[in-house]
């Protein structure tokens, strides 16, 4: 059977060829113009599939490398303020030593107290520095300042108001790494010891004992001892007088009769009835009774209360049990708790506190700066002792802002390692997505010639295939 060529079939085969040359021409223009092989999944499906993880990947690594640009600026900034800190300690010490020199005066004091005030305030600038509009030091709440300076009552002290949680990010696949570090592990930083009391000047031992567990103060406090009334076991015949006692806790009392007196713990007997008579132990404590009688029995032991405070009487505790072995007295103005044994107390009077191992920066130089002002009328030799003291607390809280020092500079290291360990799998990722998508961009510039030139001849063949007029057909 033969098949019959049509006009109509020519025009369309002509057509049909010039159209696969022309898409062919096409196609290789596109990967020589952006120099890839594939530039929609139509054109190689199966290529396709193993781009779109390459260039995911890509992106996350992109965003891992900004990621760590960021972390080595935060970290940086950092440390660059803990350097501040560190020279802020640094001439803090050398005002200690200074100050602890025994030619100085009260008033030389004083205005060492005065530049301590001002590192205070610095101090507490660093602590609350930034980036941007975030806070370096304030854990994960760092949209306002970490650190407040609170003055009451109670003095002057420095309120940590962020928290102990640390802000990362990922800078590099599985990797994780904090921004910054909490500024109360480094400011604030603290290893409580034992708590010891140590007699006032002029005063002696009230017989309190430290506890130590459970303390929560920082830095110096005092305890207060002042005689709180009689309590269990007083004869009927014995009432608390208007003077001044220093007695506390059970006291034995002995009454004769013909003539009659009334001795108190064994010490001298006087005749009563008496008004507001001052009663001495045989250790040499006082107490004012009002006595009106002899009572029944002549013999026994009573307890004179004894209020016990460490806010100078904003709040007190009252002690009528002289068994315990620890009583919990709250400090109303920073709600710290101290922890007193009070089996041996004994007398009214006042103990120094101190709160090993909590002196922190910011409490190293209020109490310093306290001190030099020494607004509780200490005698000098006193000041001199515990400034001296202060040496090695200015020491351990110079070297806590070391160790943030430290720690925010071996972060900042790291992200060398991590930048070039993410650049490296960039790098990796790049040129495997080359090799699955870009073209061979010589090879593809030759094929587009030599399609140029088949198109052009099959425009030019075309054009000759398809010239006939009227008279063809009638020749």
């Amino acid at each position: 059977m033969s098949i019959r060529i049509t006009q109509g079939m020519l025009y369309s085969r002509a057509l049909g060829d010039v159209q696969n040359s022309l898409f062919r021409f096409s196609r290789l223009q596109q990967e020589v113009a952006t120099g890839k092989r594939i530039n929609r999944p139509s054109d190689d499906p199966a290529a396709a599939l193993r781009i779109l993880p390459l260039r995911n990947d890509l992106r996350d690594l992109t965003q891992l490398g900004d990621n760590v640009a960021l972390a080595r600026e935060t970290l940086n900034t950092g440390a660059a303020s803990l350097e501040d800190g560190s020279s802020l300690m640094q001439r803090v010490r050398e005002l200690t030593t200074q100050a602890a020199n025994g030619t100085l005066s009260a008033g030389d004091r004083a205005s060492i107290g005065a530049e301590v005030e001002q590192l205070l305030s610095q101090l507490v600038g660093i602590g609350n520095s930034r980036r941007g509009d975030k806070y370096l030091f304030g854990g994960t709440a760092n949209g306002s300042p970490p650190f407040d300076i609170v003055t009451d009552a109670g003095g002057t002290r420095v309120v940590y108001r962020g928290n102990s949680e640390n802000l990362d990010v990922e800078v590099a696949p599985g990797v994780r790494t904090a921004l910054n570090v909490p500024g109360n592990s480094i400011f604030q930083a603290r290893n409580r010891g034992a708590t010891t009391f140590t007699a006032a000047v002029g005063s002696a031992s009230t017989g309190a004992l430290p506890v130590s567990a459970g303390d929560t103060g920082v830095g110096f406090g005092s305890l207060r001892v002042s005689f709180g009334g009689l309590g269990a076991g007083v004869p009927s015949t014995i009432s608390a007088g208007s003077g001044a006692s220093t007695a506390v806790g059970p006291l034995t009392y002995e009454f004769t009769t013909g003539p009659d007196t009334l001795g108190i713990g064994g010490g001298t007997k006087i005749p009563i009835p008496v008004t507001d008579g001052t009663f001495t132990t045989a250790d040499g404590r006082t107490i004012s009774l009002t006595v009106t009688g002899v009572p029944t029995p002549l013999t026994g032991t009573f307890t004179a209360n004894a209020n016990l405070t460490t806010d100078d009487g904003a709040t007190t505790i009252t002690v009528s049990d002289f068994s315990q072995s620890s009583v919990m007295i709250r400090n109303s103005y920073d709600l710290s708790v101290l922890n007193v044994d009070v089996r041996s107390l004994a007398q009214t009077g006042e103990e120094h506190v101190k709160f090993e191992g909590t002196f922190d920066a910011f409490t190293t130089l209020s109490t310093l700066r306290d001190l030099l002002r020494n607004e509780d009328d200490l005698p000098d030799q006193t000041v001199r002792d515990r400034v001296a003291q202060m040496l090695g607390e200015v020491d351990s809280a110079h070297d806590a802002i070391l160790d943030g020092l430290r720690e925010l500079g071996f972060r900042s290291s790291s992200m060398d390692v991590l930048s070039n360990r993410v650049e490296g799998l960039r790098v990796a990722r790049t040129e495997s997505l080359s090799t699955v998508q870009d073209t061979d961009i010589a090879e593809a510039i030759l094929e587009l010639q030599r399609q140029d030139l088949s198109y052009q001849a099959a425009l030019q063949v075309t054009s000759r295939v398809i010239q006939t007029s009227l008279s063809s057909f009638l020749g």
